[in-house]
């Protein structure tokens, strides 16, 4: 079961544009792309997707901040509602659980809980390449969200209504994505392995 959590902006997923021109033409404002002061709204998410005969997805679950963290944000205690919301409802016996170092994923508690519900889980090695396929259903999302609410891209307020419109749009784009994007992905890690090794831990096109 390959999952992470990813943090998705508002206007995230759109495809950089390239232009070729002169240095003289550089400022003209048809090759100019401006771009808005401030950050946009953020929804962090999780999710997971696993193999075999009764291979699926997990629901897109939208985080809850720890407002008694010290920087009120995502914890161990946080990614625990995941995990007692979603795993139960997913994992099989066979499965294995991927997550990566992340402090919110080695957590004692976390790590009790695993032991607890008898699931097993992978050793994640330090400073390794991310060989998680999940990072490519991530891009796919965003570029999904904007296919379907392109007005996302223009919204400017930061209201309580403007972020749940965008986890709306998450939740609908994720459950739109087709299953055979995920059953590519898993098939994807050997490649995924063996890049890895010629590349001796090195960047792959992965």
């Amino acid at each position: 079961m390959f999952s992470d959590e990813c943090s998705a902006e508002q206007g995230a997923g759109k495809l950089v544009e390239w232009c070729f021109g002169c240095p003289k033409d550089k400022w003209k404002a048809q090759f100019v792309k401006t771009y808005k002061n401030g950050r946009d709204i953020s929804v962090m998410v999780w999710g997971c997707f696993w193999s075999g005969k009764e291979g699926g997805r997990s629901d897109l679950y939208i985080m809850d901040r720890d407002f008694e963290s010290k920087k009120h944000g995502y914890s161990a205690n946080s990614y625990l509602e995941v995990l007692e919301d979603q795993l139960p409802k997913c994992w099989m016996p066979g499965l294995i659980f991927v997550h990566d170092n992340a402090p919110i994923h080695t957590a004692n508690a976390v790590k009790k809980w695993f032991e607890e519900m008898d699931i097993p889980f992978t050793d994640w090695p330090p400073y390794s390449p991310d060989l998680n396929p999940i990072e490519n259903a991530w891009a796919l999302l965003k570029k999904k969200v904007l296919e379907m609410h392109p007005e996302l891209e223009h919204v400017t307020g930061k209201s309580e209504e403007d972020i749940q419109e965008l986890e709306r749009a998450l939740i609908e784009a994720w459950e739109a994505l087709p299953d055979s994007l995920f059953e590519n992905l898993v098939k994807s890690m050997p490649k995924r392995v063996k890049a890895c090794y010629r590349a001796k831990g090195w960047h792959t096109k992965y």
